[in-house]
């Protein structure tokens, strides 16, 4: 019986299998630095070696925006990016001259990225479908493509300042996509007040009218009184989100941001604000050949110069409207002027709304003067129209939104006198319908509309006003035998044209824009006219000028 001996290393063997366990753990050691110094290199690396799937991949999809009627205004869509590893790129003057064809880039531009060498170099972001094609076709296999999210615009400038764009990242910069950037990521959509077809043509009759004056910009706005909804708001020069080569004046809203004079257009809220503090009534008298410090009109008096209020307003009187300021006085017009909200920022779903330029300094008898027609007294148009809102409805106050039916449509806070709001409108009707020059550019048969023209001089940055620059204006109210929608434009450094002889003012240039506007907007909305009811035109003429005896 044979025993079996334990196994042992002999001497030799023993040092080959010491040999192989350093050379084991030389290698290990030698793989783990690598791989190290790799991890390492990725983390820390701050240029673009190859695609992100941080940045590409994401699992929430960005909510759309959608405008009242549900047609989009925004949404995130899956696309492609053409990128090259132009370090492996032979012949880099044949591939940028096909390259030229297909995306429509300047040769040169793309020949100086791929002599770049490096090895991940963005071509083009968003290529479209077509051009996608296209480079498959060319056969080049170191251009690659990167799928991604993009943010899509299907109205381009015409929403621009209103839902504003996002960066690559899908965050939102301006507009709505800045406000509401949380619950978008989270994949909430949002709803606007906004009518794409009513903002499609107002933007379009606003542009001709800027181009047709040679003007700077031009800005429009439509609300709805009832509901404090936006229902259009356009302001020009504007941009195309989805490409994003814009300048900061294009980038500026300024229905929301700019602060202005409103010039004439205050004077029917001066009147407003004496009725309802019992300072003055549809009676009163004012001499106007009686000058006032600093004040001026543009057109002397007429007949005896014993204008009632109606009449200072109709005729747009600085001086007239002076008197008033004064007989009112600085505390109740400041209070007035705040209960309308003129010294606070406006709370809207934007974050690049701006507070009013509004409380004077030096708040005196000049200011006062000068604040009730208009001037030393700057506010944004929304702030102005927001005013109007207030008093044509009943004195109810009216909190402007983009968002579709957020406000309870429930008067709640009465900021004025209902007898103030019918008084208003009364004379916002005179206007129209007792001026030769403004009331012929507005009226349209079957429909009641009441509204005030503004000029005033541009601001000077550097101080004081321009000389040879000012800004038009024309806000109404329509219908106003049942108010609903306030409409304001504006036009900034309006030019006169070639072949005309008259001064560029508000019944001139936005008067008509104004009907244009109105007229869309009772094809659109569907505005039926009022019933006559066999009347005759002088009882229709009637209605306008009584204490709204309205049908």
């Amino acid at each position: 019986m044979s025993i079996n001996k334990p196994f042992l290393f002999d001497s030799d063997s023993l040092k080959n299998f010491h040999k192989r366990i350093f050379f084991s753990v030389l290698v290990f050691c030698f793989c783990f630095t690598s791989a190290f110094c790799k991890i390492t290199y990725i983390s820390v690396s701050n240029h673009f070696d190859e695609p992100s799937k941080l940045t590409t991949d994401q699992n929430l999809k960005r909510g759309n925006i959608y405008d009242r009627n549900g047609l989009i205004l925004a949404a995130t869509i899956n696309s492609k990016s053409l990128y090259a590893q132009a370090n492996l790129i032979n012949d880099i003057d044949i591939l940028s001259k096909k390259l030229e064809k297909i995306l429509n880039i300047n040769e040169a531009i793309i020949k100086n990225k791929l002599s770049s060498k490096k090895k991940f170099i963005y071509l083009k972001r968003n290529i479209s479908p077509l051009e996608h094609q296209k480079i498959i076709d060319l056969g080049e296999i170191h251009l690659k493509f990167e799928n991604h999210k993009t943010r899509l615009y299907p109205y381009k400038n015409n929403t621009s300042h209103i839902v504003g764009f996002v960066n690559i990242d899908q965050s939102g910069q301006t507009g709505i996509e800045r406000f509401y950037d949380k619950a978008l990521l989270s994949s909430n959509d949002i709803h606007l007040s906004i009518d794409i077809n009513l903002q499609q043509s107002i933007r379009s009759n606003l542009i001709k009218t800027v181009k047709h004056y040679q003007a700077e910009s031009g800005l429009a706005l439509v609300l709805d009184i009832s509901t404090g909804e936006v229902l259009s708001s356009v302001s020009y020069p504007d941009f195309n989100p989805n490409n994003k080569n814009f300048n900061d004046n294009n980038l500026i809203n300024r229905v929301i941001q700019s602060n202005y004079e409103m010039g004439s257009t205050f004077k029917p809220l001066t009147a407003a604000n004496g009725f309802d503090y019992n300072v003055i009534n549809s009676e009163m008298i004012f001499d106007i050949k009686k000058s006032v410090k600093g004040v001026r009109d543009h057109d002397r008096y007429k007949d005896d110069g014993l204008y009632n209020v109606e009449r200072i307003v109709v005729e747009s009187s600085n001086i007239g409207t002076a008197q008033i300021a004064l007989k009112i006085g600085k505390e109740f017009q400041k209070d007035f002027l705040n209960k309308l909200g003129f010294f606070n920022k406006i709370e809207i779903e934007s974050l690049e709304a701006e507070k009013p330029l509004a409380n004077p300094n030096n708040w005196g008898l000049h200011e006062t003067t000068r604040i009730g027609f208009g001037h030393s007294f700057s506010i944004t148009p929304l702030h102005l129209v927001r005013a109007y809102a207030t008093l044509a409805n009943e004195g109810y106050q009216v909190d402007p939104t983009f968002i579709l039916n957020k406000n309870n449509t429930t008067k709640k806070n009465i900021l004025l006198k209902r007898e103030t709001s019918n008084y208003f409108l009364n004379l916002l009707n005179a206007v129209i319908t007792k001026t030769k020059f403004t009331g012929p550019r507005v009226k349209i048969d079957g429909y009641m509309i009441g509204g005030k023209t503004g000029t005033s001089e541009l601001l000077n940055p550097n101080g004081g006003y321009y000389k040879d620059r000012n800004m038009t204006s024309f806000i109404g109210v329509f219908p106003t035998n049942n108010p609903r929608y306030i409409v304001y434009t504006a036009i900034e450094y309006p030019k006169k044209p070639k072949d005309s002889k008259q001064r560029m003012t508000g019944a001139v240039v936005n008067a008509p824009l104004v009907k244009k506007i109105i007229l869309e907007m009772i094809k659109i909305l569907n505005i039926p006219p009022y019933k006559i009811n066999n009347l005759l035109k002088a009882d229709i003429k009637n209605i306008y000028e009584s204490k709204y005896a309205f049908l």
